[in-house]
């Protein structure tokens, strides 16, 4: 299948590529790119590529290679010839790039970019009636696949029990089909379909397509240069529309089926039928024009009129919602467009309105009430002073002005009781305000619409009435970068660090938090304060919080600490708890005795209250498999030490923000020396955060604080290093802190 886009999801993938091109387009390229770029590829892999009868490279991927060529004033080289030298040629460096089938095989010897398009398999034989046509049971059968093709690499996977016969290229194993040394070919359909009519071979599909396969290029594993720099020059090709117009020249050729007879039968009756019944019509309207001529012109009188009216009638549902009657998104764009054209020194202030309370409105009374109330709000809308206003449907609203927008003005003439006949209800709305819009050349009401609608995105997520909008309120394109790159890498440029816990009594480290780092590949290292957020947001943390629990074992097994009783914790984000598939991978990771004893579990204390109910229950079943918890920044939320005795708990946490200047802020020391006090009363253990100097440890011990962790006693460390630090003679090198008195 192609890539199909519609306009509005078209506009969108081009606005979001054009600054993924702004961001990327600021990242130094490690290595020169090779000019010319020699690009390989099969010399008869139609329409994708191929020689033609002069020995030119013609094709759909010639095109986009040329593109991305001509983009960077290189000159593009392609060297088309037999596949399986093709491949060889990128594994040895002979040629730069390839395009072909993306499979796991590959990934383990190419890097690829994002897909350039679809392809799929399917079987042909010269009988359709006595073939086998899954692809999954080919015993008995001798089968033509193209050597070093992905449909080989897949049958020897899963050891078929047909006889494989490989050919050089799809028409050498279509031919063995026709000459009968082959029972069936496994090729690629668009290909197959254009070398059966191209040849004119007696062969025939036999199975619906299947195995549908990412077609993109691929660079040899190692040039990581390389491929970054073509999937930048990838997305451009989207960014710019480059890559649309050319998949737009080759769509009839790559979704082309020859035609058959039916088909020139069809296309003969639809030009012969209208013809005749032309004829047949035209004697008959003479005849009936002669002898009643004011009948047919009054009745042609009434038609044209029925159908004016007609016609007012679709074009006014085009342009307005049918619920409101004002006028729908499309409409107010292009009013709003037409009067900045007329008038170009204006700049437009447009507030942007969406009820909020329409799905409770719906569960409460019923869906009638809901729309009862978009009624009267479009009422209260359209008796604003305005230049325009418009119903974008779903409740967003819309008004245009010449003047800039005060958010309490609009909040407070929109704020009155609707009556909805049996109920007065008050509407429940935000509002997003964009000011005397600051048009760049090009932009028009879609701009300033879109602006509007991230206000009031802002607003709804912040929980305030209003937010005017400015440049700050633009998402970070990094942020967006990263959230798409672990989408489609997960874990796999991220590691641990290990923070020792110093246990104050024995002067000892039997504990340590993991902590998760990414080295990203272009952004270098990105903080976890940075992404940890943008992930629970995207509600994607469980995923990162199976990798730490798998690594982390992982760890205390392969350096035995874990049969030392060596303990790390590590973070669960809130909404993970609500995780079923999460809480059991958890529970059979502590059906070990040492993973029981060696992992715990630390959670911020102000994901307790958001369900306290649920929350418990799951508490309940973690411990009970043997989980320990820690509360973790505790003191920065807004539950209590009673609240928290409800809960499993083992360990308080004292956030680093009370812990780090205690000694020069007496509020923050009271809160410290209070906070161990009363969890020592519930029967907790205390660790403090952020010890960050000999004097703040030494408060901290007189307070009967139970462990520590800060740059005092070590820095995150890597597996190494944190084995050589547990090493380390503490109790020697602190025998200069006050022990504890008893």
């Amino acid at each position: 299948m192609g890539l199909i886009q519609g306009d509005g999801i078209r506009r969108a993938c081009l606005r979001m590529a054009g600054l993924a091109m702004v961001m990327t387009s600021s990242v130094s390229i490690a290595a020169p790119i090779p000019s010319p770029l020699v690009f390989a590829g099969s010399d008869d892999y139609p329409p994708f590529q191929w020689l033609d009868d002069s020995g030119e490279p013609r094709g759909f991927v010639i095109d986009l290679q040329n593109a991305i060529a001509d983009q960077q004033n290189l000159e593009a080289e392609h060297r088309l010839m037999n596949w399986d030298r093709a491949i060889k040629a990128v594994e040895t460096g002979e040629a730069d790039v390839v395009a072909l089938f993306v499979s796991e095989e590959r990934e383990e010897r190419f890097d690829f970019t994002a897909p350039i398009y679809h392809v799929a398999h399917g079987i042909y034989a010269s009988s359709p009636e006595t073939i086998q046509k899954n692809p999954d049971d080919l015993s008995g059968m001798r089968v033509a696949i193209v050597e070093g093709s992905y449909a080989q690499n897949r049958l020897i996977e899963n050891q078929t029990q047909g006889e494989l016969i490989p050919q050089e290229d799809i028409i050498s194993a279509l031919l063995a089909v026709a000459e009968g040394h082959a029972d069936i070919a496994l090729v690629a359909s668009h290909t197959a379909r254009h070398v059966i009519a191209e040849a004119g071979l007696d062969i025939h599909q036999v199975s619906p397509p299947f195995w549908p396969r990412a077609y993109a290029f691929a660079v040899s594993q190692g040039r990581d240069d390389l491929h970054a720099w073509l999937e930048e020059q990838v997305g451009l090709l989207q960014a710019k529309g480059t890559y649309f117009e050319i998949h737009a020249d080759w769509l009839s050729e790559m979704e082309w089926q020859p035609s058959t007879w039916r088909d020139h039968l069809r296309t003969l009756a639809l030009i012969a039928l209208p013809l005749v019944l032309l004829g047949i019509g035209g004697y008959l309207w003479s005849w009936l024009l002669r002898r009643q001529v004011t009948r047919k012109t009054r009745l042609l009188s009434r038609e044209l009129e029925s159908r004016r009216s007609l016609q007012n009638e679709l074009q006014y549902r085009v342009e307005h919602d049918m619920l409101t009657g004002l006028p729908n998104r499309n409409a107010f764009i292009s009013k709003l467009d037409g009067l900045i054209d007329a008038e170009p020194d204006w700049s437009p202030s447009v507030a942007l309105i969406q009820l909020v309370n329409l799905e409770q409105l719906i569960t409460a009374f019923s869906y009638q009430v809901a729309q009862a109330l978009q009624k009267a709000f479009g009422r209260l809308m359209a008796s604003q002073d305005g230049l325009l206003v418009g119903d974008f449907g779903s409740g967003l609203f819309a008004i245009a002005t010449r003047k800039p927008l005060e958010g309490s003005d609009v909040v407070g003439r929109l704020t009155e009781p609707l009556n909805l006949g049996a109920v007065d209800l008050d509407p429940m709305f935000v509002v997003g305000i964009v000011n005397e819009a600051n048009l760049a050349e090009g932009d028009g009401a879609d701009e300033v619409i879109r602006c509007g609608v991230l206000a009031v995105s802002v607003a709804r997520e912040s929980h305030r009435r209003w937010v005017t909008y400015s440049t700050d309120l633009e998402p970070d394109i990094d942020d967006l970068l990263l959230l798409q790159d672990f989408r489609r890498h997960g874990t796999r440029d991220m590691f641990l660090e290990y923070q020792p816990k110093l246990d104050i009594e024995t002067r000892q480290v039997r504990d340590a938090e993991a902590l998760i780092r990414w080295r990203h590949p272009t952004l270098g290292i990105v903080p976890p304060g940075r992404f940890i957020p943008m992930l629970e947001q995207a509600g994607l943390t469980h995923w990162i919080t199976r990798w730490v629990i798998e690594e982390t074992s992982s760890m205390l097994e392969r350096t035995g600490l874990g049969a030392r009783g060596f303990r790390v914790s590590l973070n669960l984000a809130p909404q993970d708890l609500m995780e079923p598939e999460l809480v059991d991978f958890i529970i059979q990771r502590l059906a070990s005795p040492m993973l029981a004893c060696s992992l715990w579990l630390e959670i911020t204390e102000t994901g307790f209250i958001r369900d306290a109910s649920l929350t418990r229950d799951v508490f309940a079943k973690l411990h009970d498999a043997g989980a320990r918890f820690s509360v973790d920044d505790f003191g920065t939320g807004y539950s209590s030490l009673s609240y928290m005795s409800e809960f499993p708990v083992d360990e308080a946490k004292i956030d680093k923000s009370f812990v780090g200047d205690m000694l020069t802020n007496e509020r923050h020391l009271i809160i410290v020396r209070s906070t161990i006090a009363l969890a020592h009363e519930l029967g907790l253990t205390v660790t403090a955060e952020g010890v960050e100097d000999k004097e703040t440890l030494q408060a901290l011990i007189a307070m009967n604080c139970d462990t520590v962790q800060g740059f005092f006693l070590s820095r995150p460390l890597g597996e190494e290093s944190l084995l050589t630090f547990l090493d380390r003679d503490l109790a020697n090198e602190l025998s200069g802190v006050t022990t504890r008195q008893t």
